[in-house]
């Protein structure tokens, strides 16, 4: 059964999509999913969010703001938009975090609305400081075109690199340059925060279930940074094939999905 196009809802700092299920059991935790850097809600309104609503799941996408120049937003920020939505829902949820928003999401594990965490190419709680170190010690140009993709006016070989950053060598050129140009702008106060160890304390420990993917060849969340994450939180973790970092847009993206909605499957119900 297919799911309906989101809807979109007003909460106290902003706006969110929503994906009603065609059906699914009163007390199944709500999927809460929150963006990565330099995106928004969008990401999730190209096929994920609807494939996992179709699976059973009431599913909503908050937007981060971002602040204003005088007054940048940080993780902080972020995290209190994420419970500001959890607020407004009313119910139980598992965050599902992408890239910095899996940074978010770590940081939420032990609010009581909390039922569990899926992370997909997330920041570490390490932080991203060494990722980073070693993304510009291998691949300069790469680097350097990352650290410009939230500021305007970036260069058409810039595009290319990013291209190959953030998603698969089967990705139409077309697509992933769609899906380039609706990136923007970030809060350089969260990024800047992002590179440091971050106060997460281990999924083990709260007794939340929780589940790591992440790309085999990812350039920005390498893959033994997703381990280090999983080896934290004591989680069982993928690494896929194939996928660039923007994995909830890449090329099997449904596969991602259909695998996560087994989990909740498994886990909540």
């Amino acid at each position: 059964m297919r799911a309906p196009d989101p809807t979109e809802m007003h909460f106290a700092r902003g706006r969110m999509l929503a994906w009603d299920p065609p059906a699914a059991p009163p007390d199944a935790p709500a999927l809460l999913l929150l963006h990565g850097a330099a995106c928004g809600s969008w990401v999730w309104a190209e096929g994920f969010g609807a494939r996992l609503a179709a699976a059973g799941h009431a599913v909503f996408a908050p937007g981060f703001n971002r602040g204003t120049p005088d007054r940048p937003a940080g993780l902080a920020d972020y995290a209190a938009d994420a419970r500001a939505a959890m607020a407004a829902l009313q119910r139980r949820v598992v965050l599902l975090g992408h890239s910095l928003g899996g940074l978010v999401a770590q940081r939420l594990l032990d609010a009581p609305e909390v039922a569990g965490l899926a992370l997909l190419a997330s920041a570490p709680p390490e932080g991203l400081a060494w990722a980073n170190w070693r993304l510009a010690m291998a691949d300069p140009p790469l680097w350097r075109a990352v650290a410009r993709m939230t500021e305007p006016g970036g260069t058409a070989a810039e595009a290319t690199l990013l291209r190959r950053a953030l998603f698969g060598p089967g990705m139409a050129e077309a697509v992933a340059l769609h899906h380039l140009a609706r990136m923007g702008a970030e809060s350089r106060l969260a990024l800047l925060e992002a590179q440091a160890p971050q106060p997460v304390p281990p999924a083990w420990g709260l007794g939340r279930p929780m589940v790591v993917f992440g790309g085999r060849r990812d350039p920005l969340v390498p893959p033994d940074a997703v381990v280090r994450t999983a080896a934290w939180h004591a989680a069982p973790f993928a690494l896929l094939d194939g996928m660039g970092h923007a994995m909830m847009l890449d090329l099997g993206w449904e596969a991602l999905a259909d695998r996560l909605a087994g989990w909740l499957e498994e886990t909540f119900r």
